[in-house]
């Protein structure tokens, strides 16, 4: 047709931003205008008005014909879309004339075989105009082939017959080999994960993989972070062997250590576990290595977390390790490393680090008992806060024991230089100390049968420590009790020291004093134990029937003896004392004056083998 309307469908054309570019411009200028120095300002200005010019010539003209084209382009437009209907009703026409054709054509030679189904489609003018079944199709003989080309073609099918069947016989020998392959990897497989369970190791499925077995090697009652963490998916390898899949976020395994530092460098350190198996297979031995570098990690977890509570204990943390004091010079040191890292050559093969090692680690066993107690028994009442997670007492019981032991130690140390000097003045005294409980002894309290034997030794652990010191005084009539109490958490802190009087002398100096005394510093005590131990040496000088009977002590509440004349009394004296630790008795009669000593140090009696006694009964006598 030559009147068609033609509809584009082309999109429509976007800007094209690189001709806005200042390189496009500058290079269109060069084209255009030879360079920037053809360009001037008035030649630029001729062109403006010149274009101007043209443009109003132009559109006057146009305006004259647009006035008379409106109106022919409005009928032809109109003339144009009559003409397209028609074209597509025809083209539209033709089409459905053709496949009705077609139809009666199909339907006729369909008619012979199925007269019922060709009836219902033919067209009714073709019905009328030819019977059912007038026209039918046949397969025209195929030539004759010649005996040569029958066996030939019989050959090349036996041929492709035969290659089809050795393919499938080669296809199906590589699936029962593979199959066999199969079948042995999954034994092996099933094989590992039965000897697991029997091991004792729980298997379960993957939360997020249902269809992937997993064992736990963690502990259910830890912290939710390394509760997650214990658990492990068991793959199988290419071989059938389990691999161990532990997740993305494990790295390497890890293994506490202790050492004893002195002046900052390590004196001893704890000796690293090897994993024990009576199991030969590795996979039981990855999962123990697996078990003990979780446990050592969370117990680095929490001990780091209550050390930044105990910095008034004297615990820093430097880096990643922690320190605690021990002993003057002495420190503690507490770090995580590779678990496969060799130990630093140390000078002493002490057992502490050790020891303190597996008390953290009984602790922390301990701690998971008493979460699981703690789920066991009725929840408490649902409120809108969540109550904070609490510290585990892991380094506490370890400083409070450590404290305790000091303080016992020079409680001890201190007693003994005193029964040393007394002992040499030939002056009786004794003492014993009792400790409340030991740690290291097995209970055989069968009273509370639900009461296990690691409970009890737990509760000693972790309660306060208490030992006990009981002072025999020369005079027989007098005993002190010395108390010892070391407590870290509140209410208590630290080591309490209380002093406890019990004497048969009524009328006596020391009946009148508290029963009881309580002691900021050993040495305040001691103080007051040398003070109570001059009235017994003044006591025990009265009594005795080889002391002069002029001396008379001066008062009840001094340790000065003076003389029974009122006329001598300013004269005559005699006194004892202790100093630094060592027994002294300073005497004066009329002008002559002098001094004797007793220090720890000598064995037996004092100077010239003579005790207070006879110092007293040779000067004074």
């Amino acid at each position: 047709m030559a009147d068609q309307l033609s509809v584009s469908l082309r999109a429509w054309p976007s800007d094209d931003k690189t001709t806005e570019s200042l390189p496009f411009l500058i290079a269109r200028i060069n084209e255009q205008r030879g360079g920037f120095q053809n360009i001037t300002e008035a030649s630029l200005q001729e062109e403006i008005r010149e274009s101007d010019a043209d443009d109003s010539k132009t559109l006057e003209g146009t305006e004259v014909g647009a006035e008379a084209e409106d109106h022919n382009d409005a009928k032809s437009k109109g003339e144009e879309l009559a003409a397209a209907r028609e074209e597509i009703i025809k083209q539209v026409g033709e089409a459905y004339r053709s496949s009705s054709h077609a139809l009666d054509l199909v339907s006729l030679l369909l008619s012979s075989h199925v007269p019922k189904a060709a009836e219902a489609t033919v067209s009714p003018f073709i019905k009328a105009a030819v019977p059912l079944g007038s026209l039918a199709a046949e397969i025209m003989q195929q030539p004759q082939r010649s005996e040569e080309e029958e066996v030939s073609e019989g050959l090349v099918s036996l041929g492709l017959r035969m290659q089809s069947l050795s393919r499938s016989a080669d296809a199906l020998l590589q699936s029962a080999s593979r199959l066999g392959r199969e079948i042995g990897r999954e034994t092996t497989y099933w094989q590992e994960i039965l000897a697991v369970k029997e091991k004792g190791w729980p298997v379960c499925r993957l939360p997020r993989e249902k269809h992937t077995l997993g064992v736990r090697f963690g502990f259910n009652e830890a912290h939710a972070e390394f509760r997650d963490r214990g658990l492990a998916a068991l793959r199988r390898g290419p071989d059938g062997n389990i691999e161990l899949d532990r997740g993305p976020r494990w790295q390497k395994d890890q293994r506490l250590i202790v050492r004893l530092l002195k002046g900052g460098k390590p004196s001893a350190t704890s000796q690293r576990s090897e994993v024990a198996s009576d199991d030969d297979q590795p996979l039981t031995q990855q999962l123990m290595r697996a078990r003990n570098s979780l446990f050592d990690e969370e117990l680095y977890h929490e001990v780091n977390r209550e050390a930044r509570n105990l910095v008034n204990q004297g615990v820093r943390c430097i880096g990643h390790t922690i320190r605690l004091p021990f002993r003057d010079d002495t420190e503690i040191e507490i770090d995580l490393v590779p678990m496969d890292e060799e130990s630093e050559a140390v000078s002493d093969e002490s057992d502490l680090p050790s020891a303190i090692l597996m008390a953290l680690r009984i602790l922390l066993s301990h701690a998971h008992h008493q979460n699981h107690l703690r789920r066991s028994r009725l929840p408490p009442p649902i409120t809108d806060s969540q109550p904070p997670r609490p510290f585990y007492s892991l380094l506490r019981p370890i400083l409070e024991l450590n404290q305790h032991n000091s303080t016992s130690r020079e409680a001890r140390h201190l007693l003994d230089n005193l029964k040393r000097v007394t002992s040499a003045a030939s002056i009786p005294f004794t003492f014993e100390q009792i400790t409340s409980s030991d740690l290291f002894s097995v209970p055989n309290d069968t009273s509370n049968p639900k009461v296990s034997t690691i409970e009890t030794l737990m509760n000693r652990l972790t309660s306060p420590h208490h030992t006990q010191f009981i002072l025999q005084l020369p005079s027989n009539h007098t005993t002190l009790t010395l108390d010892i109490r070391t407590s870290i958490p509140p209410p208590t802190l630290g080591t309490s020291l209380q002093l406890s009087t019990a004497t048969s002398a009524a009328d006596s100096a020391i009946a009148q004093m508290p029963q009881i005394l309580h002691f900021p510093t050993l040495d305040k005590l001691l103080k007051h134990v040398e003070f109570i131990m001059s009235l017994e040496i003044v006591a025990l000088l009265q009594a005795s029937e080889h002391v002069p009977e002029w001396l008379i002590p001066k008062s009840p509440y001094e340790a000065d003896m003076v003389g029974k004349n009122p006329g001598t009394a300013q004269k005559d004296r005699l006194g004892v004392s202790f100093e630094a630790g060592d027994l002294k008795v300073c005497w004066m009669k009329g002008e002559r004056t002098g001094s004797h000593g007793w220090v720890a140090e000598n064995e037996g009696k004092g100077k010239l083998g003579r005790g207070l006694v006879d110092v007293v009964v040779r000067e004074l006598g």
